[in-house]
């Protein structure tokens, strides 16, 4: 070894290039940065630039990947790559040879700088106390083959102690937290400590494995963006299996994940679980199509989503209850380096309006996107991404009727009840970070300047509107006269298309929001929210020395949000429990005065407006990294 660090970077590339099957053989692999347990780690960036120029045949479809499979990439990318792939894999293959653990300390501080314009006068609003956060995060972490080359383990077990309770207002809209640490934290002083932790058991080959563990898992071709499963979501309790052939793949996952309350994501309760299984098949090396679908449901435990059989069939079984989505993805690579894909996620479809009428004004729950991507041979490009995303009203929500109490057994629902139905774990999107009834165009370039040096910049177009403000005048009142907490009117994946009927047989469902079944009500309020936003991220990672590894990271986003809630507390349109009365009226608000039914909607729908505001926000992030 100590000739081999003398000799230079190029002479080491082949000198490993050709003694590589040896090395496999005789190296003790851990992952440095627990690649086989994070999605995001950097490593699938470089998967999907070498799969792209066509340097990778088999790739698993699930992220991230067991041992068996991160080995198999390295050796074919040493075989087959340029130089510099060369170079980068073997760099990367002897970060990963070692000890199979790591310690490792990050921080960081985030500052966060709003700049609010309310009915024209424009405000500058900072308290270092609310809007300055710092953070450490101590673990224990790496990746390490347990047996020979097909049992493996991955592993971060650490802590995020932070100055704030809640990250949630420092990241910027539709981006999730890094960190697993959303419940029960430990109050240390004046900090707040939660557990973040994950891990994964493989076991297999790199073309049949199964993997089990507590961790985030994502699919399809753009990383935190996935339909289906989101790279960057809340993590779960999974149990896999993976078939990987030249041809095609099949990929299947069981999840147990926490359910919230129906009407905004607030508690939290077991016994809800997600299904997920995707097939792919390779026309040409450079094309393929994959057929998917999940389901989502609780209360109770079903075999039959554990069988390699279409989950439409299997929830039939047990009365069509559940709540299932499938989907197609198109991947097309026309030549070396470029991808297109097409991602359509159909949550539900009326499929009797579109034949007989060929219209799509009706309950179509779909959500879909367009987009391509570009890794060219270069050292300093080395991603460009541009997609289209759109999620039309309602997808990804889904109503629950109450188990317990007095609704039980009816389609009834009240406050506080729990969810197993909707498409969130722990009150977080597990798909798409829009909200339903949103259209975005997203663009992002990946440049590395410098060795060890990266910077990524973005950009973001969002539109969203509130579906509430669609809905007929019958239909808002009987919002307005629910109970309070029963019902979201906000435009979030929490608002859904049906209303409680307890004198109704839970089989036989409750009633329809006819405005959500009838016509499709995309994008046409009178009040949209824009969104942009512009982001750079950059880390340099210093050589390694005796000790370990230093690396710094900062990053930078500028947002502006029109028609932003300023108090999320009147974010609903039309909140229940505030109206009394009967028939045409008269009616109380909150208990006093006397109204007829149009300056009841007159009241809230000015209310809501009035609500709205612009704003500009800064997000400044700084952060240092030790692993030894």
């Amino acid at each position: 070894m100590i000739a081999i660090k003398k000799l230079s970077q190029l002479k080491v590339s082949r000198l490993i290039k050709k003694m590589f099957p040896m090395v496999l053989l005789s190296a003790a692999v851990c992952a440095h940065a627990q690649v086989g347990v994070d999605p995001d780690d950097y490593f699938y960036t470089l998967v999907e630039s070498w799969e792209n120029r066509g340097l990778l045949r088999e790739v698993p479809p699930l992220r991230p990947y067991p041992m068996a499979s991160i080995q198999n990439i390295l050796q074919n990318v040493i075989k087959r790559g340029n130089e510099r792939d060369v170079e980068l894999a073997v760099e990367y293959w002897q970060k990963l040879t070692g000890r199979g653990w790591h310690v490792a300390a990050r921080t960081e501080g985030d500052v966060v700088f709003p700049v609010s314009d309310a009915g024209g006068d424009s405000s500058f609003d900072f308290d270092p106390e609310d809007n300055v956060m710092l953070s450490l995060n101590p673990s224990v972490e790496g990746d390490a083959l347990l047996y020979k080359d097909w049992i493996s383990m991955s592993y971060r077990l650490g802590l995020a102690v932070r100055s704030q309770e809640s990250d949630a207002y420092f990241l910027p809209l539709y981006v999730n937290s890094p960190h697993d640490a959303r419940q029960d934290a430990a109050t240390l002083g004046p900090l707040y400590g939660y557990i973040d932790m994950n891990d994964v058991l493989s076991i297999g080959r790199s073309d049949l494995f199964l993997q089990a563990g507590i961790y985030r898992s994502g699919y399809g071709p753009f990383r935190d963006a996935g339909l289906a499963l989101n790279d960057s979501t809340y993590h779960s309790a999974n149990l896999s299996v993976s078939v990987v052939k030249e041809k095609w793949s099949y990929v299947q996952q069981y999840s147990a994940i926490g359910a919230t309350h129906s009407n905004d994501g607030s508690g939290l309760s077991p016994g809800k679980f997600l299904a997920f299984h995707a097939f792919e098949y390779k026309f040409l090396p450079n094309l393929s199509l994959s057929y998917y679908e999940t389901i989502v449901y609780g209360n109770r435990f079903d075999l039959s989503y554990l069988l390699p059989v279409p989950y439409m069939a299997a929830q039939g079984i047990g009365g069509n209850a559940d709540n299932l989505q499938m989907g197609l993805l198109l991947k097309f690579r026309p030549y070396n380096g470029l991808l297109l894909a097409a991602d359509i996620f159909v949550d539900d479809i009326d499929v009797n309006k579109l034949v007989k009428d060929f219209s799509l004004k009706s309950k179509n729950r779909i959500a879909m996107q367009l987009g391509a991507s570009f890794t060219p041979e270069n050292l300093v490009l080395s991603k460009m991404e541009v997609r289209f995303a759109a999620v039309l009203p309602y997808t990804y929500s889904h109503w629950e009727y109450a188990s317990t109490g007095g609704y039980a057994g009816t389609a009834g629902m009240s406050a506080q009840m729990y969810n197993y139905q909707d498409y969130t774990n722990n009150g977080v999107p597990m798909g798409s970070p829009l909200p339903p009834n949103s259209l975005g165009f997203f663009t992002s370039v990946e440049l590395t300047p410098l060795k060890n040096f990266r910077l990524k910049l973005g950009a973001s177009i969002v539109s969203h509107g509130n579906v509430a403000e669609s809905l007929s005048d019958d239909e808002a009142m009987r919002y307005l006269l629910s109970d309070d907490g029963v019902y979201a009117t906000d435009g979030s994946i929490f608002m859904h298309s049906m209303f409680a009927d307890p004198a109704r047989d839970v089989h036989d469902g409750g009633t329809h929001v006819a405005s959500a079944w009838d016509d499709m009500n995309f994008l046409n309020q009178s009040h949209k929210l824009l969104l942009l936003q512009a982001t750079v991220d950059a880390d340099y990672t210093f050589p390694s020395f005796r000790f370990g590894t230093l690396s710094l990271n900062a990053g930078y986003t500028f947002e502006y949000i029109g028609n932003k809630p300023k108090d999320v507390r009147f974010a609903n349109l039309y909140p229940g429990g505030r109206v009394a009365g009967t028939g045409d009226g008269p009616y109380t608000i909150d208990g006093v005065g006397s109204y007829t039914k149009e300056e009841v909607l007159v009241f809230f729908r000015d209310k809501w407006e009035k609500n709205l505001m612009n704003v500009i926000t800064n997000y400044l992030r700084i952060g240092m990294s030790f692993t030894f």
